[in-house]
C-alpha cells in the first residue's frame, strides 16, 4: 500500500519508519523537517521505557535531576526526581527520527503540500511540483492540520492553548522550573536543554493575548534571574492542543482511508500539554489498526487506552490552575515527602489522573481535606 504522510515531525516519523518497516511504500511530505519546535522538549521515562528505540538518542539530551515549582503567591519548593527527565531540542530529536523513517525506507518529499484531492477508494496528494496519487493518507500536521480541516473539523479555540516563549542561549542548573501565575490557566517554564533553554508560557486561548503573555514571562525572567533577559534570545510561538472533555468525546480522527495522529490529532495531555508521548502512542495504534486491515479500529484503541485519561486531565484543569489550589499543592510539596514523590510521578508521566484522588488521599491527612474538595469538587463523597 501506498501511504501518503503529511508532516514529518515526531507523530508523522514514527508513522513512516513502522510502516515502511513492515513492507508499505512511504512518503513522507514536510518542506521544513527537521525544525526546531517551540514546547520544553521533555522527554519522560515512560518514553524511554515504552519506545526503547529512544534509547539511542539519550545522548543527545540534557538530564534533569529535580523540579522548582513555584505558586502564584511566591511560595517554592524543589521536587527531586527518581529517575531524570531528559530535555531535548526538538530539532535534534526531529532528524533522530527522520534519519529513522529514512533507514526504514519512507521516502522524506522536501514538498509543501497545497491540497489533497479524493480519488476513486484513494487520494491525489497536490504539491508545488506535481501530483501524486496514494492509497491511505495520513495528517500528522500540527494543530492547524490541512488534513484535519479537509476530512474532519478544525480544532475550536477553546480546544487550544496560546504558548509563547524564547530560546535563550547558554544552559543552567540541571532543574526545570514550573511557576503559576495568577488569572491563567496554564503556567510559565524553564526547560534547560544542552546549549540552550527553551522559557516559555502557555494559557488557554482568550485568556491573554500573545504581548500579555510575553509580558507575564518577562517580568518572571527579570525576577527569577535577570541575566537570563539579558542573554541572545529568539522568541517564538504555537498554538497546542488541548481539548476539553466535549471536544474529545466528539473528536474524529480516522475515516476508512484516512487518519490523524500527533498533534493533529488533537490527543495531547490539556493540563501539561505533553505531546511527545501521545505522538508516539498515536503512530504506534494506527500502525495496529493496519496490521489487522482494520484502520477504523484506530479510533477505537485511542478511545480506550488515550481519552479516558486525557478526559480526566480535562476535568480538573479549572481547579488544577485555580490559584488557591495550586498555592496549597505547593506548600503540601514542600512540606510532605509524599506529595513530592506524587508529583515527580505526575510529571515523569507514572501517575496518572484517574488515580491521582486516591493517591492524594493516601499521602495528605485528614486535615487536608478541604484542600482535596477544592481540586475535586462532588467527588469526595
Amino acid at each position: 500500500m501506498r501511504v501518503a504522510i503529511i508532516g514529518a515531525g515526531i507523530a508523522g516519523c514514527h508513522a513512516a519508519a513502522l510502516l515502511a518497516g513492515e513492507g508499505h511504500e512511504v512518503l513522507l511530505y514536510d518542506p521544513m523537517s527537521p525544525w526546531e519546535k517551540p514546547c520544553g522538549g521533555g522527554i519522560t521515562p515512560r518514553n524511554f521505557r515504552d519506545f526503547p528505540f529512544l534509547n539511542e538518542f539519550r545522548s543527545g539530551c540534557f538530564p534533569v535531576h529535580r523540579m522548582l515549582m513555584e505558586a502564584p503567591d511566591g511560595t517554592r519548593c524543589v521536587i527531586p526526581f527518581p529517575e531524570p527527565v531528559w530535555i531535548a531540542s526538538r530539532h535534534a530529536l526531529g532528524e533522530f527520527l527522520l534519519k529513522r523513517a529514512e533507514a526504514a525506507g519512507a521516502r522524506h518529499l522536501r514538498q509543501q503540500v497545497i491540497r489533497v484531492e479524493g480519488k476513486g477508494e484513494g487520494w491525489r496528494v497536490v504539491t508545488g511540483g506535481g501530483k501524486t496519487g496514494a492509497d491511505f493518507l495520513v495528517g500528522a500536521d500540527g494543530v492547524n492540520s490541512m488534513v484535519r480541516s479537509r476530512l474532519s473539523a478544525r480544532l475550536p479555540r477553546k480546544d487550544e492553548t496560546l504558548a509563547v516563549g524564547y530560546w535563550i542561549e547558554g544552559a543552567m542548573e540541571d532543574e526545570l522550573v514550573i511557576a503559576f501565575l495568577k488569572g491563567i490557566s496554564g503556567y510559565l517554564w524553564i526547560f534547560p536543554r544542552k546549549e540552550h533553554l527553551s522559557a516559555g508560557i502557555g494559557a488557554r486561548v482568550g485568556e491573554a493575548s500573545g504581548r500579555e503573555l510575553f509580558g507575564h514571562l518577562d517580568r518572571y525572567l527579570e525576577r527569577f534571574d535577570a541575566r537570563l533577559m539579558e542573554r541572545p534570545k529568539k522568541p517564538y510561538g504555537a498554538l497546542i492542543p488541548a481539548l476539553t472533555r466535549e471536544g474529545l468525546k466528539v473528536n474524529r480522527i480516522c475515516g476508512g482511508n484516512w487518519a490523524l495522529i500527533g498533534d493533529a490529532s488533537g490527543l495531547v495531555d490539556p493540563v501539561t500539554g505533553e505531546g511527545i508521548y501521545y505522538a508516539f502512542r498515536s503512530a504506534e495504534f494506527l500502525v495496529e489498526a493496519f496490521r489487522w486491515c482494520k484502520v477504523e479500529m484506530y479510533e477505537e484503541i485511542c478511545r480506550k487506552r488515550i481519552v479516558p485519561e486525557l478526559r480526566q486531565a480535562a476535568a480538573y484543569v479549572r481547579t488544577f490552575f485555580d490559584p488557591g489550589v495550586s498555592c496549597r499543592l505547593v506548600q503540601l510539596a514542600g512540606d510532605k515527602a509524599g506529595v513530592r514523590r506524587l508529583l515527580a510521578r505526575l510529571i515523569a508521566g507514572e501517575q496518572g489522573y484517574r488515580t491521582l484522588k486516591r493517591e492524594l488521599l493516601k499521602v495528605i491527612p485528614s486535615l487536608f481535606w478541604d484542600f482535596l474538595g477544592n481540586m475535586f469538587p462532588g467527588e469526595l463523597k
